[in-house]
C-alpha cells in the first residue's frame, strides 16, 4: 500500500513496530477505512503492548496460547455444565472470575469446594487462576485496581500500574486495595481481558435492575445473552452489554438476539443493546454508527441500543429489591 501510494514503506519488522505502530496514527497510513470506523489518533501500540483499538480488530487474545486457553476453557466450562444438568455453574463460574481478580488461599478452597457434587467445578477454577508470580508482587504484597478491580503490576521506579484499556487511559485512579501475595491466586490474563472486563457492566448492570424490583437472570441459556430481566408484574426485558472502544466493529460482532415464545422462563417484552455510559462520553455517535453497520440489527429492528444509565431509568422501579441468580 505503501508503494502504491507512493510514500517510504517500514524498512523492517522494528521499523513496522516500533515506528509506524507505537507513533503513526492509523489514519496517518496509506490505508482506506470508513468514516465511521474513527481511526484518527488510534495506534495499535500504546506502551509497547497492543492498544484497545488493535485488539478489537484482530479479535485475538495477546499470544496464541492465551486465545487458546482462553476459548477452549469457556468452552470447557459450558459443555461441562450442560452435561452435569448444571447449565447454571456456567453462570456461577463467570460471576466468581469477574467478581475475583485476587483470591488468598482460603478463598480459593471455599470456592474449589462450593459445588462438590460437580467435581469438574473445581478443576474449571484450577484452570482459571495461577500463583502469583514475584515478579507481580512489592514488598509481599499484590495490588488491586481501586477502579477496575483487576490485579496491577509493580511500576518502573514505585507504585502500582494497571494494564486494563480504560485504567491506561485514565488520568486519576484510585487507591489500589493492597492484599498478602503468599499463597495467593490471580485470574488467568486472557481471563481478565475477555472475561471478567467484559463481566464489569453487565454484573454492575444487574445489580442497578435489581435494585429497581426486578429478578435477573445472568448468561440465561449458556450465555443466549447476558441478562434477562423480569419484574414481578411479569414485563421482562433481555439484554446483551457490549463493552467496545470502537462502534464499527463492535457493529460487525453483534448477533442476533433468541426469540423465546411466550411461556418460556427466559421471554422477554423488550431487546437492548446495552452501552456502558462511558464510550458514550467520549463518541457521541456511538449509537448512530452500530446502528448503520450492524445487520443483526437490521434483521431485528425491534432491539434498541443505548446506554446502561438509559435504561435503568426508562424500567421500572418497585421500591422493593429483587434478586440476581443465575442462569440455566
Amino acid at each position: 500500500m505503501c508503494a502504491v501510494a507512493g510514500v517510504p514503506a517500514p524498512r523492517g519488522v522494528s521499523d513496522l513496530v516500533w515506528d509506524w505502530s507505537a507513533t503513526r496514527p492509523l489514519n496517518k497510513w496509506p490505508l482506506a477505512f470508513e468514516a465511521d470506523a474513527q481511526v484518527g489518533g488510534e495506534l495499535l501500540l500504546i506502551g509497547g503492548e497492543p492498544s484497545e483499538f488493535c485488539l478489537e480488530w484482530s479479535i485475538e487474545a495477546l499470544d496464541v496460547v492465551a486465545e487458546v486457553h482462553e476459548s477452549t476453557l469457556v468452552s470447557q466450562v459450558k459443555t461441562g455444565a450442560e452435561q452435569a444438568g448444571r447449565s447454571d455453574l456456567y453462570a456461577e463460574w463467570r460471576r466468581f472470575v469477574t467478581s475475583h481478580a485476587v483470591v488468598d488461599p482460603r478463598e480459593f478452597l471455599e470456592a474449589k469446594n462450593r459445588f462438590l457434587a460437580v467435581p469438574q467445578w473445581a478443576t474449571w477454577l484450577d484452570e482459571s487462576y495461577e500463583p502469583i508470580p514475584p515478579t507481580s508482587t512489592g514488598a509481599g504484597q499484590i495490588a488491586v485496581c481501586g477502579h477496575c478491580d483487576q490485579w496491577m503490576v509493580p511500576a518502573r521506579g514505585s507504585g502500582w500500574l494497571c494494564e486494563s484499556p480504560r485504567c491506561l487511559r485514565a488520568v486519576h485512579l484510585p487507591d489500589p486495595v493492597l492484599r498478602p501475595a503468599v499463597g495467593a491466586y490471580r485470574l488467568r490474563a486472557e481471563l481478565v481481558r475477555f472475561v471478567a472486563l467484559p463481566g464489569r457492566p453487565e454484573l454492575a448492570l444487574a445489580k442497578a435492575l435489581a435494585g429497581r424490583g426486578a429478578r435477573i437472570v445472568l448468561y440465561p441459556g449458556l450465555d443466549a445473552l447476558d441478562l434477562v430481566a423480569r419484574w414481578p408484574d411479569g414485563y421482562a426485558i433481555g439484554i446483551d452489554v457490549k463493552d467496545w472502544h470502537k462502534p464499527y466493529l463492535l457493529a460487525r460482532k453483534i448477533k442476533k438476539f433468541p426469540a423465546w415464545p411466550a411461556g418460556h422462563p427466559f421471554c422477554y417484552d423488550d431487546a437492548f443493546v446495552v452501552i456502558p455510559a462511558d464510550r458514550i462520553v467520549r463518541n457521541r455517535t456511538y449509537c448512530n454508527i452500530v446502528r448503520r453497520h450492524s445487520e443483526a440489527l437490521r434483521a431485528q429492528p425491534h432491539i434498541k441500543v443505548l446506554t446502561d444509565q438509559a435504561l435503568i431509568a426508562k424500567c421500572p422501579d418497585t421500591g422493593q429489591a429483587g434478586e440476581v441468580v443465575c442462569g440455566a
